[in-house]
């Protein structure tokens, strides 16, 4: 399957980047294509899940690697799949926090109860506040300079 993203305008779909291009242009006139729509999910909220759990692993509040967090944390909040065999015995396995396999509202969900779990079993509750509010400020600013970046890269007034 080829991706690529598209923005609605006025009633009809557009490309936003050179591979939505590429993809139009190969096509035929008149040919029929079956479009899967996937809306992405907030990838700010993301970048502060990964910063975060990297601060945590940096700060010694965690004795391992980023991913070995994100897997505690999928297990501690329970976003775990369970297949029980035919004996009866129950494995379990972290499902997945990867665009296409979490929507935007229950990543959100998920992302608050990582936050109380990080919050009550690794750092007190101000010290995770403290975090959180220095990671929005790295998020936030990363985002303003992109934007200034933007602008003066096209022309616009900042």
């Amino acid at each position: 399957m080829t991706k690529a993203a598209f923005i609605k305008q006025n009633g009809a779909l557009a490309p936003c980047d050179d591979d939505g291009r590429e993809l139009l242009a190969a096509l035929k006139d008149d040919k029929e294509v079956m479009v899967e729509f996937h809306a992405p999910r907030n990838i700010r909220h993301h970048r502060k899940l990964m910063l975060l759990l990297q601060r945590i692993v940096d700060g010694g509040a965690w004795d391992g690697d980023t991913d070995s967090l994100l897997k505690w944390l999928k297990f501690a909040t329970g976003l775990v799949d369970v297949v029980v065999s035919p004996k009866g015995r129950a494995f379990s396995y972290p499902q997945s926090i990867k665009f296409e396999s979490m929507p935007q509202d229950k990543f959100a969900r998920w992302y608050d109860r990582a936050i109380y779990v990080i919050s009550t079993e690794l750092l007190g509750g101000e010290e995770c506040q403290a975090l959180r509010a220095e990671i929005d400020r790295i998020i936030d600013g990363d985002i303003a300079d992109r934007l200034r970046e933007h602008d003066e890269r096209f022309g616009r007034a900042a």
